[in-house]
């Protein structure tokens, strides 16, 4: 199936896991439920970024046109993951001051 040709709802689903992992980390300080589920939600999101990104990317030939896709769809991963962990460390510290 070409990107283009997702549903909406399948483009919206990594900024839904952010948000639910930023809501896990501020609703539940400090418990370790939600530290667990902030935790997973983000790694969630960079995923799934990771894959939507790679799939928007057309296929071409060659091995340095497919390491090329892959690194772009890594490096957005990468950077999902951690703004989702930063936004979610910030909700966490606003709301349960560590200090």
């Amino acid at each position: 199936m070409a990107a283009g040709r997702l549903p909406l709802w399948v483009w919206i689903l990594p900024l839904a896991s952010a948000i639910a992992a930023v809501l896990a980390w501020t609703v539940w300080c400090n418990t370790e439920r939600g530290t667990w589920l902030g935790g997973v939600l983000i790694l969630v999101s960079g995923v799934l970024v990771l894959a939507l990104v790679h799939e928007s990317i057309p296929p071409r030939r060659g091995f340095g046109d497919w390491l090329l896709r892959w690194a772009v769809a890594l490096m957005a991963g990468v950077a999902a993951t951690g703004l989702g962990f930063l936004v979610a460390g910030l909700g966490y510290y606003l709301r349960c001051p560590p200090f």
